[in-house]
């Protein structure tokens, strides 16, 4: 299974707001304790323009690609949400899957190749388990850098893999334009966000039943490339909190605030595509809840998901308008 990274001069796709978005059905969020946020006036969201015309879809037909990869037999968006901030920025993210290989594609702009993006953008590589692994070509051309990265099964050659990716990459770079990101709206928080005041806020000991000694600011490990993509994106910010176990049998708690600076332009495509939920309103504003408790909510301009693990009978739609208040009045 082979998948494709653009990393791109641009990130947003306007008919990624369609692949992007998630799923709707009715219920309500129960109305957190904290502060309200204040009431922000109307903000008229704008949507980005892709580097591909014709978004995901378009890549399909790209010159090239379909030599590389055979007939093409699907095609969307990735809809995580470092993904969006990948469109919101004038890039793009998608999945193909073609008869040879399934391959995934982003293109985020040259001013976010940074970190460990940048790391994985500098040479062509391979990375195995003994059984699958992953590899990627990186390109760099028309204001972006474009990294194919596939999956690998222990019985496929690296050399064969890396030449298909790169024709891949050389295809895709070519088709690719500048895109241009999201006109940024009203200021309504600051990047990253101020994790230990949205604690102190929301009573995030308690909510994960514990003290602040077994409390802790753990970001998850990345285990592949996309992970290590997001990780490194500069597109999202998040808190993430994990309480140690506290007895024998106790698998500990988490919760998480991940959010996406002028992402609301792809709500309704990120709303439409979430899984088991249904559609509640939070501190005044639209949001999908899921059966498990996560929570994603847009206040007009950003986007949020908020998601935790084993609390301490404290439901996560409870804490958001906590945060929406930290960020309404967080920033500025």
């Amino acid at each position: 299974m082979l998948a494709v990274l653009l990393v791109s001069g641009c990130t947003s796709a306007s008919d990624t707001t369609t692949d992007a978005d998630q799923t709707e059905q009715i219920s309500s969020a129960t109305p957190s304790p904290t502060p309200s946020p204040t009431e922000s006036p109307a903000v008229r969201t704008l949507s980005p323009t892709s580097p591909i015309a014709g978004g995901c879809a378009a890549l399909a037909t790209a010159p090239g690609v379909a030599d590389a990869l055979g007939e093409i037999r699907h095609v969307e968006a990735l809809a995580d949400l470092w993904h969006v901030g990948i469109d919101t920025a004038g890039g793009l993210a998608c999945s193909l899957r073609g008869s040879r290989a399934p391959v995934d594609v982003y293109i985020i702009p040259d001013a976010l190749v940074r970190g460990d993006v940048a790391t994985l953008a500098a040479e062509a590589a391979c990375e195995r388990d003994g059984i699958t692994g992953q590899c990627w070509a990186p390109v760099s051309a028309n204001g972006h850098v474009t990294l194919v990265v596939g999956a690998v099964a222990a019985s496929e050659d690296s050399a064969t893999a890396l030449t298909m990716l790169g024709g891949i990459a050389d295809a895709i770079s070519a088709a690719a334009a500048e895109g241009d990101p999201v006109r940024s709206q009203k200021t309504t928080w600051v990047k990253p966000l101020d994790c230990e005041k949205i604690a102190d806020t929301i009573g995030l000991t308690s909510i994960l039943g514990s003290d602040a000694a077994r409390t802790a600011l753990v970001r998850p490990a990345a285990s592949d490339v996309d992970e290590r993509l997001a990780a490194a994106s500069s597109m999202t910010a998040r808190c993430d909190w994990r309480r140690t176990p506290t007895a024998e049998g106790d698998k500990g708690a988490n919760f998480s605030v991940i959010a996406v600076p002028n992402g609301a332009w792809a709500w309704r495509t990120v709303s439409a595509n979430v899984p088991d939920s249904a559609e509640a309103t939070v501190g005044g504003f639209p949001a999908r809840v899921t059966s498990t408790g996560d929570v994603y909510v847009s206040d007009g301009v950003n986007l949020l998901h908020l998601q935790g693990a084993r609390l301490s009978g404290i439901s996560v739609a409870d804490t958001a308008q906590g945060v929406l208040f930290v960020l309404a009045t967080g920033s500025e």
